[in-house]
Formats: structure tokens, sequence, C-alpha cells
């Protein structure tokens, strides 16, 4: 009978200890299944980086503000969307804004915020974080870290050589014309995206998954989307940093000259690595931060914090495969892209902008002197994704427009 108490305190134990270490994997799974439904979302995004494994980064040690201008009438009645004239305020109903901010000539002209978000919330921005894992690129070519935007990645990351990527530039991983196959669509759940964010969740390290793609066409020859690209890009940041993550580049180089007002996290995968297609949490006031410094090209307070080229070269399309248009056989979205940075399907001036799932935007418009910052707990979005993003990118054209 002692010998069967033993053994069954044994079991007991056992169980307790499985239980112990799959709980939080299992209330990751539970949150992230959930993640869109209707009635939690803002709160969810709001609350992301608490179920997952973060890096700090932390607020400026000489945290700034933006003057305030506030106006009246910034946001028009209506929009033009193909063709269709939109009421604002029935398309907003849609759209679930958690919160918009609107900077013109360095002076917040319009503050708003919904469902709960207030001004010092960090949100989970998807994949704005792209665009800054591209600024990231953009300093440390400046900080000679990386040579050359068109070296091989290849120089940086030596055992990729023989995979998938082992012909591409750092500007094709930018551009996402790498060639690597990856499906990507987020209507089903058959694809690579759906994979790659089970593994995630069970905390399966990044690096493997992307050693094991495959090539669909050469690099350099036409643009498709694809998160694995900036995730690529996230890994060689890593490598030229030394001991340094990318979040305490991110603080060093963007949050603490820049005044940054509340800490952002960046969450990583088992090993510690960020994830670079989408793990950014931070507030809207500081996101728009980033736009104002795009906007003055790099500058602040008289400090070259990007190089200028690097602000032009990331933000404009010059490869044929990278130009917007509807009729482009050379690209799968009507936008334009740069190096991890949107452009409109039709732009007004020198416009450009950050992008991410559910309704997450940084929007420039530099001849109008203006930054558009967005955060949406748009549940709906999944269903039409470039659909909707047309009609957020419209509604910005029309802002940019009116003032």
């Amino acid at each position: 009978m002692k010998a069967i108490k033993i053994v069954l305190a044994i079991v007991i134990v056992s169980v307790a200890a499985i239980g112990i270490y799959y709980a939080p994997i299992i209330e990751r799974l539970y949150f992230a299944m959930n993640m869109d439904d209707e009635a939690s979302m803002a709160e969810n995004l709001r609350i992301s980086d608490t179920y997952y494994k973060t890096h700090l980064i932390q607020r400026s040690s000489k945290p700034e503000a933006f003057p305030r201008n506030v106006q009246q009438g910034v946001i028009p009645e209506t929009f033009v969307n193909h063709g269709e004239t939109l009421s604002t305020a029935e398309f907003l109903k849609e759209a679930k804004p958690t919160g918009l901010l609107i900077i013109k000539d360095g002076q917040v002209i319009h503050e708003q915020y919904w469902q709960g978000l207030v001004e010092s919330d960090r949100q989970f921005a998807f994949s704005v974080a792209k665009s800054m894992t591209s600024v990231l690129v953009g300093m440390a070519i400046g900080d000679g870290l990386i040579d050359d935007v068109n070296d091989p990645v290849v120089k940086y990351l030596p055992h990729f050589k023989g995979t998938a990527w082992d012909k591409a530039t750092i500007a094709n991983v930018l551009e996402m014309s790498s060639g690597v196959d990856f499906d990507e669509d987020y209507s089903r759940t058959d694809t690579d995206m759906q994979r790659f964010q089970v593994n995630f969740v069970l905390d399966k390290p990044m690096e493997p998954f992307l050693l094991a793609l495959k090539s669909a066409h050469p690099p350099g020859t036409k643009q498709g989307y694809n998160s694995m690209e900036t995730q690529l890009a996230g890994f060689l940041l890593r490598a030229v940093l030394g001991d340094r993550t990318l979040a305490d580049y991110m603080h060093e180089k963007l949050w603490e000259p820049l005044g940054a007002q509340d800490d952002a996290t960046w969450t990583t995968d088992v090993t510690g690595m960020e994830v670079a297609i989408g793990g950014l949490s931070m507030s809207l006031r500081d996101l728009a931060k980033v736009g104002q410094l795009f906007l003055q090209r790099g500058q602040w307070h008289g400090e070259q914090l990007i190089p200028e080229s690097w602000v032009l070269e990331s933000t404009t399309p010059s490869k044929p495969y990278q130009m917007p248009g509807r009729d482009n056989p050379l690209s799968e979205k009507p936008f334009g892209y740069g190096y991890l940075w949107w452009t409109p399907v039709e732009p007004n001036g020198r416009e450009y902008y950050a992008s991410g799932l559910y309704g997450q935007y940084l929007f420039v418009n530099e001849d109008k002197g203006l930054v558009i910052a967005m955060y949406n707990a748009n549940n709906k979005f999944n269903e039409a994704p470039d659909w909707w993003k047309e009609r957020y990118q419209d509604l910005f054209q029309a802002i940019a427009i009116g003032l």
C-alpha cells in the first residue's frame, strides 16, 4: 500500500508539473484564438504583450510632448473611395478606431481616443513593426554596422548559405522581393503564416522556420508580401548589433533622443529574438514621433538621427515591382512599396505609411507637414485586408487635402 501511495504521489506531482509547464502555452493559445473577438478586441490589443515574452524599450529620460494647437473641422465629413463618396462617421463606426492623433507642422491639431484607450496606453501595432525595423536597418547603415543595402544577406548571416535566402540582398528582403516562397493569406487557416503563428505560440524558435523555407523565383524580379522577409532583416540586425538587442538599439537610437513619453515593448520568441514582423506595442503619441522624425528627413532638434538618404530611399518605390498601380503584373498589391514602407495607390505628393493588421497606421504627407497615427480594433479587417487598407488610406489622403 505504501508503494502505491508513493507511485500515486509521483504521478500527481508529474501531472501538476506538466500542467504548470503547459499552462502558459494553453493560455496563449486561447488568447491568440480569441484576439479578434469583437467585444474584447480593443482590450486584447492593449494587453497582448502581457501574454508573451518581451523586451522592454524604456521611455526617454527626457520625455517630450508635442505642442498643441487643436483645431476644429480637421476630419472631413466625407471622403471618396473607388469613386464612391463615403460618410466618415459611418466608416469610423465600421472601422472601430481606438485612437487618432494628427500632427500638423509639429503641433497636435486633433487627438481622440475610443474603446478605453488613453494617451499613455500601449497598443499592439502588428506590421507597423516592419517599418520600424526598416528604420533600424537605416540607422545601422548610418552607424557603419552594415556596409551597404545591396550586400547579400549571407554576408552577415553565413549560416543561411544554401537556403532559399542565399542569393537575396538586404534590399531584396526590405522590398519583399527575395523570391522566398511563403503563403501569407490571413483569410485561411492552412497557410505558412498560420504554421508560423502556431509554432510561435508553442514556444518554438523562429529561425529554423526561416531556414526551412523554399525559393519560388529568383530574387529581385517581382514583389510578393512575405512577413518572413522582415524577420530575416531582424536576424541580420541582431547579428550586427553584437550583445545588443533590437529593443536596446531602438531605445538608444529612437526612444531616448525622441523624448518618448511611454515605455514600449517588443515581443520575442523563446530565444529572446524580437518578432520583427509585428511584435511592437507602443503608445500612439510615441509612434507619431517617428512619423515626425521622417517628415523632418531624419533630423530631431538639429541632430541627424537617421541618414536623410535612408528616409528618402526607404519610402520611395524605385523598381518596377515596387510601383503602385492596379495593373502592375510584378506586384500582388495595388500599393507602392519601398523598404518596408507603403505608398498610396495614387499618391498626392510625397506620401508614405506604415500599416499593421486590424488597422494600425502611421501616415506621412510631407507636402502638408502632416503626420497621422491611428490605432483600430477592426475585427473584420482580415476578411478583406487590401479593401480596408484602401479605405483608411483614402481617409488619410482626404484629411491631407483638406488642410
